[in-house]
């Protein structure tokens, strides 16, 4: 009786704040965009929010016909792993608990959560069918991330899909994952309709996955990863740093705690936010509503900093890690291989990985833990390089210049031209495609890949 009491209570004084804010015409003081920073959320960006939205056209170059496209995609959305969906699940009833009583108290300034987050907020419960024996999971979001991939892809380059399935005409790969692989058949149906997934199948990953999961089976990746952790790295001294721990204290205060949340609790809202934008891209989690754009690109920063050092420019090993992954690129673009398309279905630190191997959106500035300030425009993004569904794609073109035969190629990034420093325009000629990536069509990958 007490405990129904207290809600009834609780109920009522949110009731009073909701409509105290709608009356003070203050609304647009609290964090309500819910549009405004939904494009930050690092390597758990929905891709519908960060791909383009240009119609489904065919993409074409003046003299140049699309021969053979080369797709290495991540997964769609997922469900959380094991470690997220335990702390999630333990901490997050008893933040809303506590951000609620403290609202009933007043503790919390009328200004920071907007009235529609508030009440989404007071009817929240974690999602019970989210188990860890369903950890990481591809979600139905995710299914149509990647089947709807497909489909624009279709229509875009509709003379490279206009054959039907054969062995001889498609090439396709996944890891050894269940949101990869079902990525994979959410892109068979996208391309070949519902009925196509029984009779397609991918090719089998090796015990040593060096194409698509190369870092797996690389005792200095794995060093590299355990440099991060310490005390020194970049990472950890940006989470002692003034501009982390004034975002802690300011999250806490504006929530009415009079001491600091832990960063368990932060990343326990963080991550709640993340995934549940992301699985429902048209409705924001009401733990995004807890959160202003600054705060949320200090938590951006934060993972940033973490895959730049572990999968990009920070880490001096990262490009060779693709070896594998940049000659099979070119293999398959060479005239005598048959498959028209090839397309892998991978994890975020391939992407990364690889777009460091094509020397892709490289700032001239790394990433420091004490230049946050100065950084706002930088091109390493995990949100925009691998947000949920990343994709790199690279097409094939035949090109007649002058009465002359001319092979090129065009990059793509999350369906976008994808500009490259050493290539001038939207495609590259064969012939510095090659001679830039020499390294890995020449070299002895099983050597440079992981040394």
């Amino acid at each position: 009786m007490e405990f129904q009491l207290k809600l009834v209570i609780i109920a009522c004084t949110l009731l009073s704040v909701v409509k105290a804010l709608s009356n003070s015409g203050n609304q647009t003081n609290c964090y309500n965009d819910e549009r405004s920073h939904r494009s930050h959320y690092a390597s758990k960006t929905a891709y519908e929010v960060m791909r383009p939205h240009f119609g489904n056209r065919e993409l074409s170059h003046r003299g140049c016909k699309p021969q053979k496209i080369w797709l290495l995609s991540r997964h769609g959305t997922r469900l959380p792993g094991k470690k997220d969906i335990r702390v999630m699940s333990s901490e997050l009833s008893g933040l809303r608990d506590s951000i609620l009583e403290n609202i009933e108290l007043s503790k919390v300034d009328s200004h920071t959560i907007c009235p529609s987050y508030l009440k989404r907020l007071e009817t929240w419960q974690w999602n019970s069918s989210i188990t860890l024996d369903r950890e990481s999971y591809l979600t139905e979001q995710g299914w149509n991330d990647l089947k709807s991939l497909a489909k624009r892809m279709k229509k875009r380059f509709p003379k490279i899909f206009s054959k039907r399935y054969s062995q001889a005409n498609y090439l396709f790969r996944h890891t050894n994952t269940q949101r990869t692989e079902a990525s994979f058949k959410a892109f068979i149906e996208g391309l070949f309709g519902p009925d196509a997934d029984g009779s397609i199948k991918a090719e089998c990953e090796p015990n040593e996955d060096t194409l698509l999961k190369p870092y797996d089976s690389c005792p200095a990746y794995q060093h590299n990863e355990n440099r991060i952790k310490k005390t020194d790295s970049e990472l950890n001294r940006f989470l002692r740093s003034r501009v982390y721990l004034q975002t802690v204290s300011d999250i806490s205060t504006q929530l009415g705690f009079a001491s600091n949340l832990s960063s368990s609790q932060i990343e326990a809202m963080w991550d709640a936010c993340r995934y549940e934008q992301a699985w429902q891209p048209r409705q924001s989690s009401p733990w995004c509503g807890v959160f202003n754009r600054r705060q949320v690109e200090v938590l951006e920063y934060k993972e940033d900093l973490k895959y730049y050092y572990q999968n990009s420019y920070g880490y001096a090993k990262s490009a060779d890690l693709a070896c594998f992954t940049v000659a099979d690129m070119i293999r398959n673009f060479e005239p005598k291989n048959d498959p028209r398309v090839v397309a892998y279905f991978t994890h975020e630190s391939e992407i990364q990985i690889f777009l460091t191997a094509l020397g892709a959106l490289k700032d001239r500035t790394p990433l420091k833990a004490n230049n946050f300030r100065s950084m706002g425009k930088r091109q390493f993004k995990s949100s925009i390089w691998t947000p949920f569904a990343a994709n790199v794609i690279a097409v094939k073109y035949d090109c007649r210049e002058h009465g002359d035969s001319s092979v090129k190629i065009g990059f793509f990034l999350n369906e976008q031209p994808l500009r490259l420093d050493w290539c001038r325009g939207r495609l590259c000629s064969w012939h510095k495609v090659v001679q830039r990536y020499k390294r890995s069509i020449n070299g002895d990958c099983s050597v440079l890949y992981c040394r």
